[in-house]
């Protein structure tokens, strides 16, 4: 199974770079990091008053995480999606059938919490190293439409999740450079599906 790990700060296109990339490959399946926060009471309350709580690995289950990985890592299927509902702070569960699952896409700001966890397969880290004006742009825009937040809030919050992220980034290193690639542009999509070998 080749997996491919997409890292990048708010705002960088790592959700539609994975459903590009989707629509290309066979047998694919895009497992998103932002799907899989806490959602008991605790982590309700803290996220209230902890300073960009859902952009610190706290905030993420990853005990849920690892064994919906581990399903699919082993017998290359899945039988659930998550998704979480950032106004009301759930997770919502949808009953799917995914066999078969060769490519395994996995994104979101959380992408390189996960790499040990996947270290001994074959993967690929892609970081997105886009603007921040462009990504604060996006993410003003994003945050308006699906969670409504104001601009001061998003800006607010972009500005912390971004500095979280940065600082954490090249903690994760990857031996075989090789296996890593760096867009700091407009992807080239067809160059792109060719570096990972992905049949379309």
């Amino acid at each position: 199974m080749k997996i491919i790990l997409i890292s990048g700060p708010s705002g960088s296109g790592k959700s539609t770079l994975a459903k590009m990339l989707l629509k290309k490959a066979k047998h694919g399946y895009i497992l998103s990091t932002d799907s899989y926060y806490k959602t008991d009471l605790i982590s309700n309350i803290i996220s209230k008053f902890f300073k960009s709580y859902f952009d610190r690995i706290l905030s993420l289950n990853i005990n849920l995480i690892k064994s919906d990985l581990y399903e699919i890592l082993k017998n290359k299927k899945i039988y659930h999606k998550y998704t979480y509902d950032f106004k009301n702070k759930i997770v919502k569960t949808k009953n799917i059938s995914v066999e078969s699952i060769d490519f395994l896409i996995i994104e979101g700001i959380f992408a390189l919490e996960l790499m040990d966890f996947i270290s001994k397969h074959d993967y690929f880290l892609i970081r997105l190293n886009i603007k921040k004006e462009i990504c604060l742009k996006r993410v003003c825009k994003r945050d308006k439409k699906e969670r409504g937040k104001d601009k001061i809030n998003s800006v607010r919050d972009f500005k912390n999740a971004w500095d979280i992220y940065k600082n954490k980034e090249y903690k994760y290193n990857v031996e075989d450079k090789k296996k890593e690639l760096i867009i700091e542009k407009e992807i080239n999509l067809e160059s792109l599906l060719s570096k990972l070998s992905i049949n379309t």
